[in-house]
């Protein structure tokens, strides 16, 4: 035996000292692919959420990502690394010289006039972070060699037999047209560029949702009931990136599901509405009409009030009772799935939800998501009047009310 190599005692670590609770945890340090190794995101003793770590321009840049979802934290790593890089190297357009600049150069610094809208309350952090991800991964490796004098017309229709070629709808061509435009613009506000050119016209053909008719409908909040707490395979979700690694294998029909169904139809909120829905946000009404009044958080630029149908609120009202039987029920609680604190997993939840509808053939093939219930919610009306909403005023009074949202 060499006694000249000292072994690792088996009491070593009682007498290490002890990490600060601050400090990363090793074995949770994640580098993020496709990105600087100095980007990395991490969980500490001091915190449940995800932190992400990035080293720029001399120190250490860090920040709470306020979720425990990995997948989730992974994503808004790489939005936090992006606002940093457009805040610190974004300022200025970069100086090439003599030489004429080019679309690439002018990026990150009109990213960062769009950061500045975002602070501003202008523009939402969402659009910016889709605005960002079209221009690195399309536009820059396409435009980004070009003067920027140079891109005109012929550039911007070969641009666009470029999109059409992978099958791209007309909507989302002309989306990337618009984040093309933002940085001509910028460079028109710069001096760089005499004036935006012209580009070639795309007509958008709108691609309406699918929505149920009232058989499918009634069909639908039928099965939500029948299935109650019936446990059932969620491996529909294994493909959806926000899910994976954090939903388990099986799951149950949630009780309120139903009551979902329903007030989501009687009153049109978007599927996005559900994660932030508390009870502080809704008034019940009763006078001549009977209706809900929703205050929600501002949501696609909306932060007016709505008003929903009056089937809305024997609906809320059934499952507030429910509700408080289980000892929620608070002004600050949750509407749907109160126990669930990550509410992108709330969301993802109905979504599998919805997911095993679809495959459980209880309605012939179409498209069962949540955003059809939104469409379902304007076509009902509709359904039930035969012809136009003036009809369904006639046929229904209860729709007829002080506030609507019919606009």
């Amino acid at each position: 035996m060499d006694l000249g190599t000292r072994g690792t005692a088996a009491n070593d670590t009682d007498y290490k000292p002890s990490r600060h609770r601050t400090l990363p945890i090793p074995a949770s340090v994640t580098p993020i692919a496709n990105y600087p190794t100095k980007l990395r995101i991490f969980k500490t003793h001091a915190s449940r959420y995800w932190q992400v770590r990035c080293f720029l321009k001399g120190r250490t840049h860090t920040q709470s990502l306020k979720t425990t979802n990995k997948q989730a934290a992974i994503s808004q790593a790489k939005h936090f690394f992006h606002i940093k890089i457009a805040e610190l190297y974004g300022e200025g357009i970069r100086d090439r010289g003599e030489r004429e600049s080019r679309f690439a150069d002018l990026v990150q610094a009109a990213l960062a006039f769009q950061q500045g809208r975002v602070k501003r309350g202008e523009l939402t952090a969402a659009s910016l972070a889709i605005l960002r991800n079209r221009l690195h991964k399309d536009i820059v490796p396409f435009f980004g060699h070009m003067p920027i004098d140079s891109i005109g017309y012929q550039q911007a229709s070969d641009y666009i037999q470029r999109l059409s070629d992978r099958n791209l709808t007309t909507v989302t061509i002309q989306q990337h047209l618009v984040a093309i435009r933002k940085v001509l613009h910028y460079a028109v506000g710069v001096g760089k560029l005499s004036t935006v050119p012209k580009f070639p016209a795309v007509k958008v053909k709108s691609k309406p949702r699918g929505s149920f008719t009232l058989l499918e409908y009634r069909a639908l909040v039928q099965w939500a009931r029948a299935l109650r707490g019936v446990s059932v395979a969620i491996s529909v979700t294994q493909r959806s990136r926000r899910a994976q690694g954090t939903v388990d294998r099986y799951g149950r029909i949630s009780h309120d599901f139903a009551w979902l169904i329903r007030f989501m139809v009687n009153a049109f909120i978007r599927p996005s509405d559900i994660k932030t829905l508390q009870h502080r946000h809704i008034t019940v009404v009763r006078g001549t009409h009977c209706y809900l009044r929703l205050n929600l958080p501002e949501t696609k630029r909306h932060d007016r009030p709505m008003v929903t149908l009056q089937a809305a609120v024997p609906v809320y009202e059934r499952l507030l009772a429910w509700q408080k039987t289980l000892g929620f029920g608070s002004a600050d609680d949750y509407v749907f799935l109160p126990e669930q604190r990550d509410r992108d997993q709330a969301l993802e939840s109905y979504g599998w939800q919805f997911n095993i509808f679809k495959v459980s053939q209880v309605l012939a093939p179409m498209p069962v998501t949540v955003n059809a219930e939104r469409s379902t919610a304007f076509a009902i009306p509709l359904l039930l009047s035969g012809s136009c909403m003036a009809d369904a005023s006639i046929c229904s009074p209860w729709l007829v009310m002080p506030e609507h949202r019919w606009k």
